[in-house]
């Protein structure tokens, strides 16, 4: 990807446990990892001990995830029953609502060790939002810490289409965490049209190589065909999130090629990916 086409920040999003995530949770998970970065950059520039703790109230999220008020409350209980966050109640709320918060890394890093199409396609692996509407429900926070992995999610429904999720009466707002060609717009006739599906299927194709190659040739030349393929995009926007989604992949990858390469000082291959990644991660470090 060329220096120039970097003109926005990026959240990395860990692959497989988003490819895991209905749209409400990868909504709210995006969220507090963006809030944790850069709460974290900031005690570190401010010379501060980081101990991974934030704060957020429920109406501060609701602003950046573009959840409603109970769909806030769902999803960060279906993240912390999964053990992805950690929370501390707000002692004042009616509600009990939590108000500060802590990214479990270690937990999200559990996820690597599952394949991506069965995080993408098995149904055993999918995490839907907790019902909140149930009668009698509540959040998994108030009671005793359930800490999950994807084969106890069996007892959970099949993940349903959420293609038109950002219409519902709940969360009319909540359209920019769906697949790349969903996040556009919530009209069915757009979201399906031959172009769109045609962009997403070669897109997911490059994507699935991408997190498949074992070589940095084969990964950098994959990344110059996204970078061809984004020139057909049908919107300014689905080219951005094919552009985030790529990042995230990249970051997913650089630790494989990086103990790939490191003992083979010698292997031209290995220096070409060096002198990428010290670009690349210049380039992010300013960006922060």
């Amino acid at each position: 990807m060329k220096k120039s086409e970097h003109k926005y920040q990026f959240t990395a999003m860990p692959v497989n446990l988003t490819a895991c995530l209905d749209n409400n949770c990868r909504s709210m998970l995006y969220t507090l990892l963006q809030l944790s970065s850069y709460y974290e950059n900031r005690c570190r520039a401010e010379n501060k001990v980081w101990d991974g703790w934030f704060f957020r109230s429920n109406a501060d999220l609701q602003a950046q995830s573009r959840l409603s008020e109970n769909l806030v409350r769902a999803t960060i209980s279906t993240l912390f029953r999964i053990g992805i966050v950690d929370v501390r109640l707000d002692s004042k709320s009616k509600n009990q609502s939590p108000n500060r918060f802590k990214v479990n890394e270690t937990a999200i890093l559990q996820w690597e060790k599952y394949n991506i199409e069965d995080c993408i396609k098995n149904p055993d692996y999918a995490i839907i939002t907790d019902q909140y509407r149930v009668t009698g429900w509540k959040p998994s926070y108030l009671g005793k810490s359930a800490k999950a992995s994807p084969q106890s999610q069996q007892t959970l429904p099949k993940i349903e289409d959420n293609t038109d999720n950002a219409a519902n009466e709940e969360n009319i707002d909540n359209n920019l965490f769906a697949g790349t060609h969903e996040r556009v717009s919530t009209k069915s006739k757009e979201i399906h049209s031959p172009a769109m599906a045609e962009y997403k299927q070669k897109e997911d194709a490059l994507m699935a190589r991408l997190n498949r190659v074992t070589s940095w040739l084969d990964f950098d030349k994959l990344r110059q065909e996204i970078d061809y393929l984004v020139k057909s995009s049908p919107s300014k926007q689905v080219k951005e999130f094919t552009y985030q989604r790529l990042q995230a992949l990249t970051v997913s990858r650089i630790p494989f090629f990086k103990k790939k390469y490191q003992t083979e000082t010698d292997n031209p291959i290995g220096k070409r990916f060096f002198n990428w990644l010290d670009a690349w991660e210049k380039l992010h470090a300013q960006s922060v």
